[in-house]
């Protein structure tokens, strides 16, 4: 068991290689096996002696010693591809060298048993050979900078696991404050830095409400938040050293309010788990959902209490909770706690149901337990289990302490098994039965029953029940209402003489939402047919309420890319048209939010829409935050100023900008140029980062599905070998399956027999069942 790496490197930052030498420290009387990927392993030896080692399944077995030291000298490089371990990040005409060890990159970077559980301390000390800043998890014991050399020695970390580990070295900008004695710092490269002055003054704020809320004061003396280009994930929580993608740290005047929402929700969700995930880590990788659900939820809990006027509860329903029903309505799903065995599995977790629907859980018991007890419940798990790790039982043992709920039992229904109930609602002998069944979008046998926290609202107000058997009797008064609220995990499908009723009552503004959300859900899964939904839609175009069209949006978005109705894309049409109207006229900031997906909806269905706008592609710097992404789209869409676009992609004034530009030129009509467009992309390292948004939003394009194929066939291997090891190679392979697949059946099962990425294994079968789903969709609309 290790104590305490002490490591030194050596760094040639031209060269792009480093030398180690890494003393572990603990008791070693049983040997010791250290995990290493890609590493020179050059010498181990303790004291004078030299130690038997050998090197094996990407193991370093060291025998067993009674020495409670170990030293290892090794050799690294730092990647120009991949954006996993440590590598190279461009920008402009320079570049950092930074690191992402989530999952599993720390093994790339030295050695060491790069599992969760086994947390020790970190000495980090750092030579390289140019004038150059370094930045770790603690703040700089010394930093000496010179023209041919830099010399960095940090501070010792708290007790810690390995996949948390930071290292970025390069030339940065920063801004900072101090803040309760601790230095809190945004840090860019050259000329941003003013860009994060919003993430700097939220940062003060969010750490005040955690440590309120938590009870417990943030331990580090310091906090960095990094803005990487070219950065493989949204965001990395390395403790008191968050990197995160520049368009999700900094706000500049290109920022809409959507991605300035974005960069307070990612802020908020990584310090959350600088307690909840860093404090305290999970055992292993199955329970990563306990690490990224409850800083989904807490992330937006917080962020909520300091922008108030955000309504962010109401996009958490429609960006956290309907996605991951959407996908836990697969025969392919998981539970939220999953069984991982090798590390090519853990990445495939990294999705909807590790994030939103574990989130959307904790949302529905902290509702039926109470806010302040399920606080209480979280402060004891936290204070129990500080600087070390737990399961997912230790923290329902927790909350079912400071509830009057058998809190272990209800959640036991809810990790354990994937998919989620639905509740068919009909009246019967003057009564309101409901019934729960499982809910999947292709046919099952299944008769598993959940602990389903219910809460109805009547007209006597509102009332808990627990739903643990096939049926139950509900209250009889008028104007019920079942899930208010819009927190509870499951859907609800009425009689039609209950349909009716409540189509024409007074519901709320949640109800309404996954009212919507439910129907276009039994739409795909056969239920109902496309006149009972273009039913529903009429009914709710009605409301102009903020979170109706959020969803609405989003599910017309949907629907465009796999149903061709004229019917449907005629209401579309109308649809964004006429709510544009309504939200250009409203004076709440939010509308501009739905001014921006109106905009981007209108810009995939509206020839006219898109030949008007086009042209401001010329003058792209006068349009407004909210409009670029559909102006770019417009002018792809349209053939027109491809050159502008392209502009953008070469020079790009910020992030945001480029990977608007590398979306908009995802949807050019012409399969050729667009192929030649991604093989351009994907020979330039510095696009590698942005490359992902292309790539996804080339699946969605119609014109492209017969191109891509070949595409993917001839570019997969560099692909993966960009975002090997990640979640986002998961995501690209289901997302082009499922929607480029259709109408493509031999190529996708040529592609599946060819191509062999462990991560994607359940990728291509969660693909597939969405491909069938989709493909019958079409058929029954269609036939």
């Amino acid at each position: 068991m290790i104590t305490k790496y002490n490591i030194n490197l050596d760094v040639d930052f031209k060269g792009l290689s480093y030398t180690g030498l890494e003393t572990i420290s603990g008791e070693f009387v049983n040997g010791i096996d250290l995990d290493f990927d890609g590493l020179n392993i050059m010498k181990v030896f303790g004291g004078t002696n030299n130690l038997q080692y050998e090197i094996k399944e990407g193991k370093l077995k060291i025998g067993k010693t009674s020495l409670n030291e170990i030293t290892i000298e090794f050799g690294g490089r730092i990647s120009e591809k991949s954006l996993m371990g440590i590598h190279k990040s461009t920008y402009g005409d320079g570049y950092i060298v930074t690191t992402q060890m989530e999952p599993t990159g720390a093994r790339s970077v030295f050695p060491c048993v790069d599992n969760p559980s086994a947390k020790a301390n970190f000495n980090l000390e750092i030579k390289v050979n140019d004038d150059v800043e370094v930045i770790s998890n603690t703040s700089p014991l010394k930093a000496e900078r010179g023209e041919r050399s830099s010399h960095f020695i940090f501070k010792e970390t708290p007790k810690m696991s390995t996949y948390l580990i930071y290292i970025g070295i390069g030339k940065f900008e920063r801004i900072k404050k101090n803040h309760h004695g601790k230095e809190l710092s945004v840090v860019t490269t050259p000329g941003k830095s003013e860009q994060g002055r919003y993430a700097l003054d939220l940062l003060a704020k969010i750490m005040d409400e955690y440590e309120e809320y938590y009870e417990i004061k943030y331990p580090l003396d310091k906090m960095d938040l990094i803005a990487v280009p070219q950065f493989g994930a949204g965001a990395m929580e390395n403790w008191g050293a968050i990197t995160f993608r520049e368009f999700a740290l900094l706000v500049n005047e290109s920022t809409s309010l959507s991605f300035k929402k974005e960069v307070g929700k990612t802020l908020s969700h990584e310090m959350a788990h600088q307690w909840f995930g860093n404090l305290v880590t999970m055992e292993w990788w199955d329970d990563l959902w306990l690490n990224e659900s409850f800083a989904t939820f807490v992330g937006n809990k917080i962020l909520g209490r300091i922008e108030n006027g955000w309504k962010v509860w109401e996009e958490f329903l429609s960006e956290s909770t309907l996605p991951s029903m959407k996908k836990d309505s697969l025969l392919s799903t998981h539970p939220i706690r999953v069984k991982v065995n090798e590390p090519s599995q853990i990445a495939e977790i990294f999705d909807s149901i590790s994030y939103g629907k574990g989130a959307s859980i904790l949302r529905m018991i902290e509702d039926f337990m109470g806010e302040d007890n399920f606080r209480k419940g979280v402060i004891k798990y936290l204070k129990d289990h500080a600087y070390s790790n737990a399961k997912a039982e230790d923290l329902w043992n927790s909350l079912a302490e400071t509830s009057e709920y058998d809190i272990v039992k209800i959640m036991k229904t809810w990790l354990e098994k994937g998919g989620l109930p639905y509740l068919t609602i009909e009246k019967k002998n003057g009564k309101m039965i409901a019934r729960q069944k499982k809910f999947t979008l292709l046919d099952n046998n299944d008769d598993f029953l959940w602990e389903i926290p219910l809460v109805v609202s009547t007209g006597e107000g509102k009332k808990k029940l627990l739903l643990n058997e096939e049926t139950l009797s509900l209250p009889s008064t008028g104007n019920l209402l079942i899930n208010p609220n819009g927190t509870g995990y499951f859907r609800v499908l009425y009689s039609k003489e209950v349909e009716d009723e409540l189509l024409n009552s007074l519901t709320t503004p949640e109800h309404e939402t996954r009212l919507i959300d439910d129907f276009y859900a039994f739409l795909q899964a056969g239920k109902i047919d496309l006149a009972d939904f273009m039913k529903s839609l009429e009914s709710i175009r009605r409301s102009d309420e903020y979170s109706v069209i959020f969803r609405t949006v989003d599910i017309l978005e949907n629907s465009n890319e796999i149903i061709e109705d004229a019917r449907l894309r005629n209401f579309i049409q109308e649809y964004a048209t006429e709510k544009l109207e309504v939200v250009k006229k409203s004076k709440d900031e939010n509308s501009l939010v739905l001014k921006e997906k109106l905009f981007n909806l209108l810009a995939e269905v509206d020839e006219s829409f898109r030949r008007r706008n086009s042209p401001r592609v010329k003058d792209y710097g006068a349009v407004s935050p909210e409009e670029k992404s559909a102006v770019l789209i417009s002018a792809a869409k349209e053939g027109c100023c491809v050159d502008k676009i392209n502009e953008l992609i070469e020079n790009p004034p910020n992030d945001l900008d480029q990977i608007r530009a590398m979306v908009g030129m995802s949807q050019l009509r012409n399969g050729q140029e667009l192929k030649e467009f991604l093989s351009n992309s994907l020979l330039r390292n510095e696009l590698r980062g942005n490359l992902l948004y292309s790539l996804i939003y080339s699946t969605r394009n119609k014109e492209f599905r017969r191109y891509i194929w070949d595409w993917m066939d001839e570019n997969i291997e560099s692909v993966y070998g960009i975002y090997k090891g990640s979640g986002s190679i998961s995501f690209l392979i289901e997302d082009l399956i499922a929607i480029a697949g259709i109408g493509n059946a031999l190529r996708v099962q040529e592609f599946i027999s060819k191509v062999d990425i462990p991560e994607g294994k359940r990728a291509m079968n969660n693909g597939l069942e969405r491909l069938e789903i989709n493909e019958r969709l079409i058929k029954r609309v269609s036939g």
